[in-house]
């Protein structure tokens, strides 16, 4: 059985910036370095052992990458594939992340107020990028990875962490906010599809 290990990368300089970063992209702040160490420390710690690792194709998420598993103690290279860059917010990306709170106002009685927000921008904004589009390279990622081994390794990015594990049937709405930097989703591979174990979890220990 196969177990994947969905993270998302450190804080880059854009989130301390408080700035959306779908495909802008921008390298760890020394917080969000420290991040990715202590996570790798943790999952050693854990007892686990990767088998293979991939990311998202941005600065953000290869350093976050290389420095987990550089801290695990793991030997690994990171396969970088843009099919698990973040979700494109067209006009909206790099502007201030309040901007995009806002909107998610209107949003709020939505089951998953976060995933009705997107496919509001996506159906008046071309450039922007569907929740739907974004589950389907994702879910094709997953599929392709989760024959690397027993225990894989994803880096990516909040959005699409949660437009995939909607996808795939979990329950996002305790979910306030997106992912925090470094906070783990597990997912299974099981013969007749997957179980979403974990999401969005601070304490990946707790194994």
């Amino acid at each position: 059985m196969t177990r994947i290990w969905v993270v998302r990368h450190g804080q880059s300089m854009l989130d301390e910036a408080e700035r959306m970063q779908g495909w802008s992209d921008a390298p760890l702040t020394a917080l969000g370095r420290e991040q990715a160490t202590a996570r790798g420390f943790d999952l050693a710690a854990a007892g686990i052992r990767f088998d293979a690792a991939f990311s998202g194709d941005g600065i953000r998420h290869r350093e976050t990458a290389a420095r987990l598993l550089d801290a695990s103690g793991s030997d690994l290279q990171a396969q970088s594939d843009p099919r698990w860059r973040e979700l494109c917010f067209g006009r909206l990306e790099a502007v201030r992340a309040r901007k995009f709170f806002r909107l998610m106002q209107a949003h709020a009685a939505a089951d998953t107020p976060f995933i009705a927000t997107l496919e509001a921008l996506a159906a008046r904004d071309p450039l922007a990028e569907a929740p739907a589009d974004v589950a389907r390279r994702a879910t094709a990622a997953l599929h392709d990875v989760a024959g690397a081994g027993s225990e894989v390794l994803v880096v990516t990015s909040g959005i699409t962490i949660l437009t995939l594990l909607h996808g795939l049937g979990a329950d996002l709405e305790h979910l306030a906010t997106g992912p925090e930097n470094l906070s783990v989703s597990t997912v299974h591979r099981l013969d007749d599809g997957w179980r979403v174990d974990r999401v969005a979890d601070p304490d990946p220990v707790a194994v």
